[in-house]
């Protein structure tokens, strides 16, 4: 029998305004959102308390993203700054790195958490590294503004899609394009790898979320269901579930299914466009982010995580 996530913390007027972005940290169990109104702040993932605020950037945030460990975040803005802090120490700003205009884009830790991966509005996909906070090597496309960027959780590719619906899969070891996917007819939000690390999903202005097999450079399914732009994807990082979390601009959050390609419940608990969706290490909670400046929590049933 499928499991029921339930909704349970609500923390509304998180932020002065939309929140674009959310992540979960292992081990320190910090929820951080990144906001419109400049802002990041952490919060206990048990409770929905605020545990600080992470006073850096001037302009939007559009994403943020924790390392493996949990000891890190990073938040970028288009203020052309990525901001790095620390966890274990109430926030404090670790290091600015300092990008050309518009080349902070949906930043993501690589997962030995030495490196960060941006998209850019001119294709490529740049890392910086956390240590020198210096631009280490990048990654050319085609020359259309790469929106989102993912790791496999093994560190073997990392891959950009770009807002003509294009995806580019690079393997790092060798710094080859590994493979081109098509498919989406507008602009891809956001991308995420399955634990498996050969299935990587995406959501599309399309309204559609694609699976594909990264070994293979093929499509494997297309999930239909959501009603406007999809703007977020997080697959649960248990890999015994096989399910993905999605979000879109129809209000509406998505779990579904992969191995049976199929919605398992959709819930309706935001009254803007949801702009972004995390689990927690357990893959027993989720956490959803939306124009309506609130944060929503969902647990499994039965979870005592």
């Amino acid at each position: 029998m499928p499991t029921t996530y339930i909704p349970t913390i609500v923390r509304d007027d998180a932020h002065q305004d939309d929140i674009w972005d959310v992540a979960w940290s292992k081990n320190t169990n910090c929820i951080i959102t990144g906001a419109s109104d400049s802002s990041v702040k952490c919060w206990d993932g048990s409770s929905g308390e605020l545990k600080y605020d992470l006073d850096g950037h001037v302009l939007s945030v559009v994403s943020v993203d924790t390392n493996n460990a949990g000891t890190r975040a990073v938040s970028a803005s288009i203020d052309s700054t990525l901001c790095i802090w620390d966890l274990e120490n109430n926030g404090a700003l670790v290091k600015t790195i300092n990008a050309t205009p518009v080349e902070a884009w949906k930043a993501r830790f690589s997962p030995d958490g030495e490196f960060v991966a941006c998209g850019s509005h001119n294709g490529d996909i740049n890392l910086y590294s956390i240590e020198s906070g210096d631009k280490v090597s990048s990654f050319a496309t085609k020359q259309k503004f790469v929106t989102t960027t993912a790791y496999s959780p093994d560190g073997k590719y990392v891959a950009g899609a770009a807002e003509d619906g294009s995806i580019y899969v690079f393997n790092v070891e060798t710094s080859q394009l590994a493979h081109t996917l098509s498919g989406h007819a507008r602009a891809v939000r956001d991308l995420t790898f399955a634990p498996d690390n050969r299935t990587l999903i995406s959501g599309s202005d399309d309204k559609c979320i694609h699976v594909y097999d990264v070994e293979h450079g093929q499509l494997a399914s297309v999930l239909t269901g959501h009603t406007s732009w999809v703007l977020g994807v997080d697959a649960n990082p248990d890999i015994s579930k096989q399910q993905l979390a999605s979000s879109s601009a129809d209000r509406k959050v998505k779990i579904w299914d992969l191995g049976m390609r199929s919605v398992l419940e959709t819930h309706e608990v935001h009254s803007e466009e949801v702009w972004s969706v995390a689990w927690n290490p357990e893959g027993t909670k989720l956490v959803s982010v939306s124009e309506d400046k609130s944060i929503k929590w969902f647990a499994s049933s039965g979870s005592s995580v």
